[in-house]
């Protein structure tokens, strides 16, 4: 074959592996991520309060917390990137109950209730995004979330903790396995998370 026909040959791969790329991006699923995060003020505060009016609460068993270098127990290594997903508007937000719920609570405070949309990228290519830009500037919380796709759907959660005018600092690092449609609960001595990811429409 001549250098031409190489050159040809090469240029139509290149092309061929782009639109491949693009084709497969344009067919990954997009995932709503919700997610309310709040303070225990109690010791003996228990879910019963919002779960009662808010529907099931699944507590979903560590199986797949970080190990000290950063692997899940798929061995999937977890993604140092960051991105910035678009917002999800009020009107897609369904733990609006509990979030409500949690603030008329004398055992809990809410601090943040955000939600964005993102491809449901594999667990190799999972992108870290912050949550400062979606969270009050007053309620203390700080960190980085990724949500990602193998046989099933998992959410890391690397956040921070620091009330205003305290010098305590909690730390919430843990990945979950989830399941779609399905309200989970993500528990912390001192805050928690309740999170859901549904199917984007």
């Amino acid at each position: 074959m001549s250098k031409l026909n190489w050159v040809k040959l090469a240029a139509i791969m290149a092309l061929a592996s782009i639109v491949g790329s693009a084709g497969a991006q344009q067919a990954m699923t997009s995932y709503d991520v919700e997610l309310v995060i709040f303070r225990t003020l109690s010791s003996d505060a228990t879910s019963e309060a919002w779960d009662q009016s808010a529907g099931t609460v699944l507590s979903v068993p560590d199986d797949e917390s970080e190990s000290a270098a950063g692997v899940a127990s798929e061995g999937a290594p977890l993604a140092t990137a960051s991105e910035t997903f678009p917002a999800l508007s009020p009107d897609k937000m369904k733990l609006g109950a509990i979030a409500d719920t949690l603030r008329r609570s004398r055992n809990y405070r809410t601090l943040a209730h955000f939600g964005w949309t993102q491809p449901g990228y594999p667990r190799t290519e999972s992108h870290y995004m912050s949550i400062e830009p979606l969270v009050g500037a007053d309620s203390g919380l700080t960190g980085q979330v990724a949500m990602s796709r193998g046989r099933y759907l998992h959410l890391t959660l690397d956040l921070s903790l620091q009330p205003p005018g305290s010098a305590e600092h909690f730390v919430l690092r843990q990945t979950r396995r989830m399941r779609s449609n399905e309200r989970h609960y993500i528990d912390h001595p001192k805050f928690g998370v309740i999170a859901l990811i549904t199917p984007s429409r």
